[in-house]
């Protein structure tokens, strides 16, 4: 792929996540885009997956939730770049440059293997340890709270300054590491092996460093008795920001979705488009309410009604709906991608096919990774929906309609 037709396929990305006609998700995984500029461009959620990215321009690039496990950013220069709970396992990023990157719960453990089915087409095939190299990457003033290393090699790597507040850096291996002023308050660094790393200035607690690997007398009682692996994360954590966050007040919601009517109406000429991106609307009442396109990724929206609201080729990626009534809601063409729909109820909603330009299109309703673990899914249509690497662990799927729906990787357990 050349930069002429790049900048196409990121074109086309924007329309989809805004919700556009002729808007495309970009799915390139696998492709060489070596030595090519994505400089500044809005990748949330694109398939990027084996990508060849070596020597790449991603500076300020915004790749939130976006799918990059197994690619290969040796040299990239991702320095600026956003990278919330971007999928990064098994990448290998050595060499790389992610000066001041926004990397906010980011994932590097273990990465996925990948292979040709008979027809030629690549796609995952299963899950084997296979650590990230972050081997002399530049991670310096970065944001990296709570991101996940557990297992990766990150061998003389700069993280200078760096934040790793609660990050899982357990079994990683840090030799010769810089950690300079780096926050790392709250990490687990359980068996890690921190010889001959620099810590000046680190905000560490001596507890952690106990449990670090420091001299080769460290390392040779560990390969005796390694240590155990980290607990299971609670299926239901918590996130301290989400908690803190205060409710958005009824009254102003009521303004917005007075806005966002006449937005539609007037096809955008006039009032404002509904932005709900981040908000907590925990427990709001939003039922047969018109949120067609609206915006609300990363919204909080626990416990809220939604029976019957239009939700048409609107953004709710990573929201969070657990427990949501939902029950008849028009959900064609949706994106819930990395949402969590934990005992959400589903019932008789259309997750179907969305026609867009006079029928010239067609838009996949999109929940890749959605967690969808016991919802109720009775007589839903879910009908050509994307529900690549979703839960659905524990639904009543016996009237559910998954016709032409796509399911690789998708957790289904007994129907």
């Amino acid at each position: 792929m050349n930069q002429e037709q790049l900048d196409r396929v990121c074109e086309r990305h924007v329309r989809f996540t805004e919700g556009r006609p002729n808007g495309a998700r970009a799915n390139l995984p696998f492709f060489d885009l070596s030595g090519l500029s994505l400089a500044g461009r809005d990748l949330t959620g694109a398939h990027l997956s084996g990508a060849i990215l070596r020597d790449a321009n991603l500076m300020g690039t915004i790749l939130d939730h976006a799918d990059l496990y197994g690619a290969d950013l040796r040299g990239a220069d991702l320095s600026g770049a956003r990278l919330f709970r971007t999928d990064l396992r098994g990448a290998n990023v050595r060499g790389a440059t992610l000066d001041g990157a926004a990397m906010v719960e980011v994932d590097l453990r273990d990465g996925s293997m990948v292979n040709r089915s008979s027809d030629g087409e690549l796609k995952v095939v299963g899950f084997e340890p296979g650590p990230a190299d972050m081997a002399s990457a530049r991670l310096t003033n970065a944001d990296m709270a709570r991101a996940k290393l557990s297992g990766s090699f990150a061998k003389s790597a700069d993280f200078t300054n760096t934040r790793l507040s609660g990050a899982r850096l357990d079994r990683t291996d840090l030799r010769g590491a810089n950690f300079s002023g780096a926050d790392l308050r709250g990490a687990d660094l359980n068996g890690s092996d921190l010889r001959g790393a620099k810590l000046e200035g680190a905000q560490v607690e001596a507890e952690a460093l106990e449990q670090a690997i420091r001299t080769d007398a460290d390392a040779a009682r560990a390969a005796v008795q390694p240590p155990p692996p980290p607990p299971p994360p609670a299926p239901e954590e918590e996130e301290p920001a989400a908690v803190e966050m205060p409710a958005l007040p009824a009254e102003q919601l009521a303004i917005m979705l007075k806005q966002h009517m006449l937005w539609l109406g007037t096809g955008g000429k006039q009032g404002n488009q509904l932005d709900l991106t981040g908000l907590n609307l925990e427990g709001a009442d939003l039922s047969g309410k018109v949120l067609t396109l609206a915006k609300g990724s990363n919204a909080r929206l626990r416990n809220a009604r939604l029976g019957g609201a239009q939700l048409q080729a609107a953004q709710f990626d990573g929201a969070d709906l657990r427990s949501a009534d939902l029950r008849s809601a028009d959900l064609r063409g949706v994106k819930l991608d990395r949402a969590i729909l934990i005992d959400c109820q589903l019932d008789g909603a259309n997750l179907g096919m969305l026609l867009i330009s006079a029928g010239a299109k067609m838009m996949r309703a999109s929940l890749v990774r959605a967690r969808l673990a016991g919802a109720s899914l009775l007589r839903t249509n879910m009908a050509g929906s994307d529900l690549t690497m979703a839960d659905l662990t524990g639904c009543d799927r016996s009237t559910a309609v998954l016709d032409d729906a796509i399911l690789e990787g998708t957790r289904l357990g007994a129907a």
